[in-house]
């Protein structure tokens, strides 16, 4: 059984590049054949040329996001009163994505006053499908994912039930789900059941370990020998998002991939 997996320049090759694009050609020179990355703010022509001579694919992109504020840095999808900033960072991604080919988009939520739960959903529901028919315009997938609370405290998307009702909601197959298992296990834990009852609607998967966010093979809660035998159960055959933090550093913890007959 073999799979695909995407190294994720957020949290690989951060201990020797300070730069998106160097990380590029460092998760190149070791093997990888994809990458997820942050959107590359002042460094887009740089990464459009590394992208162009590796021949790597960019698999993911996470939205354009606004770092001048703290209530923004997770994003504005969720945002009342943000809706021009969302549409604006949802066309410069866009506009990104298609220079370099990447087919999904990371819609990030953005963090939440929770006095104001009811204006955040109504914001984040209107936002996505505005998007929906922009994405399936320029024929690239939205991703929405809950993230767990311990990560990023007072997140919108922080349930996967809250998520299948979204997406019930839009009826779009331009916006999907992204099953990040360590944010799975620390939300709500069921893996096999949290998979059945979203198999339908499921976009891309990340992995790490819980609770240490480590390499998949390091000591902890879940079993990847089964996590990954189910993700390919259910039909899903893309690239798995490589979303963990290094226990010493990422060329040290690569080896755990050969296991999974995998060149990356």
């Amino acid at each position: 059984m073999t799979f695909k997996f995407s190294a994720n320049l957020n949290f690989l090759f951060t201990e020797t590049a300070s730069t998106i694009s160097h990380r590029i050609k460092l998760a190149h020179q070791h093997g990888f054949r994809a990458v997820e990355i942050p959107y590359p703010d002042g460094e887009l022509l740089n990464v459009s040329q590394v992208i162009q001579e590796t021949g790597i694919l960019v698999s993911l992109v996470n939205i354009s996001l606004d770092k001048t504020r703290n209530e923004l840095k997770y994003g504005s999808t969720s945002i009342p009163g943000e809706e021009k900033l969302f549409q604006k960072q949802l066309d410069e991604t866009i506009e990104f994505a298609k220079t370099v080919n990447c087919k999904k988009i990371h819609l990030m939520a953005g963090v939440m006053n929770k006095k104001l739960e009811c204006e955040h959903y109504e914001t984040y529901v209107s936002n996505l499908k505005k998007a929906a028919d922009i994405l399936l315009a320029n024929n690239i997938m939205g991703v929405i994912e809950p993230i767990n609370k311990y990560a990023v405290p007072s997140y919108f998307m922080d349930s996967f039930v809250k998520a299948s009702t979204v997406l019930k909601e839009l009826k779009s197959n331009s916006i999907k789900l992204l099953v990040d298992v360590y944010h799975l296990q620390h939300i709500c834990g069921n893996f096999t059941k949290t998979l059945e009852e979203n198999r339908d609607v499921i976009g891309h998967f990340q992995i790490a370990q819980v609770p240490n966010r480590n390499e998949p093979d390091s000591a902890g809660e879940l079993n990847y020998d089964y996590i990954l035998k189910e993700i390919h159960s259910v039909g899903y055959d893309d690239w798995i998002g490589c979303e963990y933090k290094p226990k010493t550093t990422t060329v040290a913890g690569l080896n755990w991939i050969s296991k999974y007959d995998s060149k990356f």
